[in-house]
């Protein structure tokens, strides 16, 4: 079934000026983009692929962050757990046990792409299954939710945080009427997948000509894939209780859509093939036909959101199609805003260009680096719902009609650049080249520098697990925009876990001077209204608990359900665990 969207996200959301050229940040030890060209079977190009990237180097780190993912995850979610080899080794069992049934359903030549691809690395033709991690994690998040486990569901979506953003334009919101096919790839990959980028391109015995881009690494033909027909297709992490361990991998679904679509029709026909094994949102756009949509899947739909009368689509991480929106799964009303933030953003930024006559592919880079939330649109802010993320590890500016791709070669988030074009090539040998380095100078802006603090930050928190050095990072960024409060809020969290409740009482009053935003304001005053508590300062505690409760808003439902339960007994920290999200502006 398709659905139309007579109303865009940004319907009540107001304009405002378009942001400044992206400031230059830190010099980074990145590695050259990778340009790999494959043909013949898909065994063929596995292997291939492999002995292309042995010749590169530069490989290894990207595959043992894939194997370590789903514990890493896991322990982070649940970072007080003692000890903690046992739900290592309990959740190492029990990820593989789901990526090996995930994996028995891929079709067979690409589980044999991927053996062979592994085979040639020299790792365990097996690891093949860890393309199916993010299926396997959504999944647990998915059964979490329709078993209705209660607190759990806050760290099962911990473990599987999206962020991904997308745009497509064309006729009258693209300067030339061409189509172009903008998107951000948000992962925990932090210094891993943003340092060894690499544009694929295969050359099958069967089907269209297609690319894709990924690290040096990961041989993930579905992810951001683009083919000779003009098709171009981005996947988004959805999450939803409608999932089974039976269905279609996303990379073979994505995969499929690469190298046998010609059309939009075709695109939608090969997802409604088999059920999805999890919960995705498929953004695809076609030069041919001047079109793009969001096909929305789970285990036992797929809906599509069409244009329209509209000359763009966007695409984040909630199901938007009314049939698909029933049983979708939102761990906190943070998460929530997070994805709807960035899509709205998105679709204002349009709007905003389209007197001017439309995004060119600059301003496209420019949208996806964008840090301005649509629900406070006078300033640009570190954290929350904004489209330029901490975990954007690849960003891609696709233009099929000129056939060419802009890829970014920086540091995450790499929505700020620079970006190098490629061009659509199929022709010359198989193997790989390293196209020349580009370097990325110094940053002199504050703003960029403090984001550059808070993206280590997240890096700590969620790879190293040192959350005492997020804080570090969190500090600096205050030090450098002290009037930001989205900083405020993750540093009086992370401090409240430190003991020293008047140093978080003074971030968390100091972002209370400058939020606007309902969410975050709700957030603030609840969280100090415990540090005023855990303190000693009751009357202010209360104060803080007043304002809230006084606040009308969906959003702060839950809030306001704890603020009424705190006065009548106050939040106690001996007695509770403080979690905080830092890629998510979510604490509890």
């Amino acid at each position: 079934m398709t659905q139309q969207l007579s109303q865009p996200v940004t319907a009540n959301l107001r304009p405002i000026h378009r942001r400044a050229p992206r400031p230059a940040r830190e010099p980074q030890s990145l590695e050259p983009l990778a340009v790999i060209r494959l043909r013949g079977s898909q065994a063929e190009m596995g292997a291939q692929h492999a002995r292309a990237l042995r010749q590169l180097g530069s490989w290894e780190q990207v595959v043992d962050f894939y194997t370590e993912l789903p514990e890493r995850m896991i322990l982070h979610a649940d970072s007080y757990t003692r000890p903690r080899w046992i739900v290592r080794k309990a959740a190492a069992r029990l990820k593989d046990a789901l990526l090996r049934r995930v994996e028995r359903k891929w079709p067979a030549a690409y589980l044999a792409r991927s053996r062979a691809f592994m085979e040639e690395l020299g790792m365990p033709a097996d690891h093949s299954r860890y393309l199916a991690v993010m299926d396997v994690l959504q999944n647990v998040v998915g059964i979490v939710g329709r078993l209705g486990l209660g607190p759990f569901s806050r760290i099962a979506a911990d473990a599987a945080v999206p962020a991904c953003s997308t745009l497509m334009v064309w006729d009258g919101a693209s300067d030339n009427g061409q189509l172009r096919h903008a998107r951000n790839f948000d992962f925990p990959g932090i210094g891993v997948w943003d340092r060894v980028p690499a544009v694929v391109f295969c050359e099958p015995d069967e089907g269209e000509r297609y690319g894709f881009v990924t690290a040096r690494g990961a041989d993930t033909p579905g992810v951001s894939a683009f083919n000779e027909a003009g098709i171009t297709v981005t996947m988004h992490t959805r999450f939803h209780r409608d999932v089974t361990f039976d269905g279609a991998a996303i990379v073979d679904i994505g995969h499929d859509i690469a190298r046998r679509a010609t059309s939009i029709d075709e695109a939608i026909a090969i997802v409604r093939e088999r059920p999805s094994a999890s919960t995705w949102g498929i953004a695809v756009s076609s030069a041919r036909e001047h079109k793009a949509v969001a096909i929305e899947a789970n285990a036992r739909k797929v809906s599509v959101i069409e244009p329209g009368d509209r000359d763009y689509v966007s695409c984040a991480n909630r199901y938007r199609h009314p049939e698909m929106v029933v049983g979708q799964v939102a761990a906190s009303a943070a998460w929530d805003a997070h994805s709807t933030g960035r899509q709205g953003r998105l679709e204002m930024l349009v709007a905003e260009h389209r007197p001017s006559g439309g995004m060119s592919v600059e301003a496209l880079q420019n949208a996806l680096a964008d840090r301005v939330d649509p629900s406070a649109p006078h300033a640009a802010r570190g954290c929350g719902a904004v489209v330029s993320q901490p975990a954007t590890v690849k960003s891609i500016v696709a233009c099929p009609e000129e056939r060419a791709i802009h890829v970014s070669v920086g540091p995450a988030p790499t929505s700020r650049g620079p970006y190098v074009r490629v061009d659509w090539s199929w022709d010359g040998p198989v193997g790989g080249r390293e196209l020349e380095r580009v370097d990325v100078p110094a940053s002199t802006d504050p703003a960029e520098r403090a984001f550059d603090c808070y993206t280590e930050a997240s890096r700590l928190d969620r790879q190293v697990d040192d959350w005492r050095g997020a804080l570090a990072q969190l500090e600096q960024a205050i030090a450098l925009q002290p009037d930001d409060p989205s900083y405020r809020l993750m540093a009086g969290v992370l401090t409240m876990r430190t003991g020293d409740f008047a140093v978080a009482r003074a971030h968390l009053e100091a972002g209370l001077e400058t939020e606007t935003i309902p969410l975050r304001r709700g957030q603030l005053l609840l969280w100090a209204s415990r540090a005023a508590d855990a303190a000693g300062d009751a009357l202010a505690a209360r104060r803080h608990r007043a304002e809230l409760l006084a606040m009308d808003h969906d959003a702060l439902v839950e809030h306001r359900t704890l603020a009424g339960r705190e006065e009548r007994r106050a939040w106690d920290p001996k007695r509770r665990r403080i979690q905080i999200n830092l890629l998510t502006s979510d604490a509890w």
